[in-house]
């Protein structure tokens, strides 16, 4: 049920037996914690790290479809719709939703090319320096200036990272294991860190911020970066023709280092909150390329327009209470476990998603960094209640939840959740807040909604599941598991972490600590005259490099 009331906790007792009668699937401490002293501290602060800024700073993985040619030409111009304004275009403060806005103008200095791999971009070569993954070394590309005329060097690398890090957006998260930056000659900039990363070039890339070069002269203004762009990308932002939170564009840079790169005389982003205005949009012409949600994209298909999807966004509950403070039942093992038994992901998965969602247990895509392919809970309600009852649980107990108002598909999965636990005797009673206010009541609640994009591991330990994630771990749970793997892989090389990063993977679906239903897509749907480069399997290539259809 769906109220608007404050949270009453769940009735006390039902602790777990000494000796239980049926084992959990796994054997862990009560609520998964540490000891008092941690034996690995997490890297990161609360500043400026949020999950919506994460959903769309992940590569997505793609599935391209195509309809029946149609007509029609850009004449010269790529347009844009999107249903979320930047939350600003300076690259130091935006959000996942300002990706698209800051990318036509800030080159990277390490590219994600559409078929997943890194490639030189602002720097040429790069690399870690010893093992470890504490110093890592970059090479920038000469004779590159802004867009204001302001030439490249390692001296604006650094002035960059320092300012990135001092700014309230999502890269000052990632770059705070940052110890010391250093120009160690004109064009070579040396980062030392206080710990280690080994995500370095993915942070550097156009997909989190930290590599999208500001000119230092602006940045020594920064206030002017909110309606003028400065970077040393293809475009520059053209303010006489924009209207912040209406609609942007962005003309050639003059100074552009490799003008054979750029494939558009102008861009134009519209923003179009209401996705079937935007769907109309698309098919009459008026835009090109439009982001959406499943409910749009037979219409699209309908009407001749091409797809490119991904399940890239984890979606279901997060069982945050591990230890049990507010919702006494969660903190044994075994009932989270039973949680996760309890749900029929498939069915759930197909009643609102069609075939578009990929049923998950995991925080994981197929294909990606860390994904296991072992599934480790299987639908069972009789396991479930049995689970229940040997935790001291035979009549269930009362989940409190939170969710957001919007957007709509919270409630509708929430709902179909709590639809199958109360097979077993658990009454999920949602509640239903604004989305501001929700996103700061977490620790008021033992659950929450699950809507997290897919990442790398490391990244998503350090959002998610280690003790001090930002933002989504409100009760600073611990594992000692976890925490030594995280160690390990953050200080491994390629092939050694690939393991353990599954490894951590699994372990996070043992604990039980989330309740994932499945994958949500993110699409693109757009006309046939405009070339995306999107290869099945491989992360979605940025607005820069979209081409026309040949």
């Amino acid at each position: 049920m769906i109220d608007g009331s404050t949270l009453i906790s769940a009735p006390r007792g039902g602790t777990t037996p000494r000796t239980p009668r049926f084992p959990p699937l796994i054997s862990a401490p009560r609520g998964g914690t540490t000891p008092r002293t941690p034996r690995f501290a997490p890297l990161l602060s609360r500043r400026g790290f949020t999950a919506s800024g994460l959903v769309l700073g992940a590569g997505v993985a793609l599935s391209a479809c195509g309809g029946p040619h149609r007509s029609g030409g850009t004449s010269g111009t790529l347009r844009i719709g999107q249903p979320l304004p930047p939350v600003s275009l300076d690259p130091a403060k935006g959000g996942g939703e300002s990706l698209l806005y800051v990318g036509p103008a800030y080159d990277p200095l390490i590219y994600r090319a559409p078929d997943g791999s890194y490639q030189p971009r602002l720097a040429t070569t790069w690399r870690y320096i010893g093992t470890g993954n504490t110093a890592f070394e970059m090479t920038l590309r000469p004779g590159v200036t802004f867009s204001d005329g302001t030439p490249l060097n390692a001296a604006a690398v650094k002035a960059n990272i320092d300012y990135f890090r001092r700014s309230a957006g999502q890269a000052a998260a990632f770059l705070a294991p940052v110890e010391d930056v250093r120009a160690t000659g004109e064009l070579t900039v040396r980062i030392t860190l206080s710990a280690p990363d080994p995500q370095l070039p993915a942070l550097f890339s156009q997909d989190f911020f930290a590599g999208n070069m500001i000119s230092p002269a602006a940045i020594a203004r920064p206030g002017a970066l909110a309606t003028r762009s400065a970077g040393a990308g293809p475009y520059v932002l053209d303010p006489g023709q924009s209207v912040t939170g209406d609609h942007y564009a962005y003309v050639p840079n003059p100074r552009y280092w490799n003008r054979r790169d750029r494939h558009y005389d102008k861009i134009t982003i519209k923003v179009l909150p209401n996705e079937n205005t935007a769907l109309a949009a698309l098919k009459t012409g008026q835009v090109d390329v439009i982001s959406g949600g499943y409910a749009i994209v037979d219409g699209a298909k309908a009407a001749g327009m091409r797809v490119a999807s991904s399940p890239s966004i984890a979606m279901g509950l997060q069982l945050n209470d591990r230890a049990g403070r507010l919702c006494p039942p969660l903190a044994d093992v075994r009932v989270r476990q039973a949680l996760n038994l309890a749900v029929d992901r498939a069915r759930i998965t197909r009643a609102l998603l069609g075939g578009y969602g990929v049923p998950t247990e995991q925080l994981a895509a197929p294909g990606q960094d860390g994904y296991t392919g072992t599934p480790f809970y299987t639908y069972d309600p009789a396991r479930a209640r049995a689970l229940l009852a040997a935790a001291g649980h035979p009549g269930g107990f009362t989940l409190p939840a939170l969710i957001p108002t919007a957007p709509a598909f919270y409630q509708d999965i929430v709902q179909a959740v709590a639809a199958d636990l109360a097979k077993i005797g658990v009454t999920v009673r949602i509640t239903a807040k604004e989305p501001a206010a929700a996103a700061t009541e977490l620790t008021r609640y033992p659950a929450s909604i699950l809507g997290w994009g897919v990442l790398p591991t490391y990244f998503m330990g350090r959002g998610l599941w280690l003790r001090d994630a930002v933002g989504m771990n409100p009760f600073h749970s611990s594992d000692p598991v976890l925490q030594d793997l995280d160690r390990k892989a953050a200080a491994a090389g390629e092939r050694t972490r690939a393991g353990l990063d599954r490894q951590i993977v699994r372990r996070v679906v043992e604990l039980g600590w989330f309740l994932p239903v499945c994958l949500s897509p993110l699409f693109y749907l757009y006309r046939d005259d405009v070339d995306l480069g999107a290869r099945p399997g491989r992360p979605l290539p940025s607005p820069s490099s979209w081409r026309p259809a040949a």
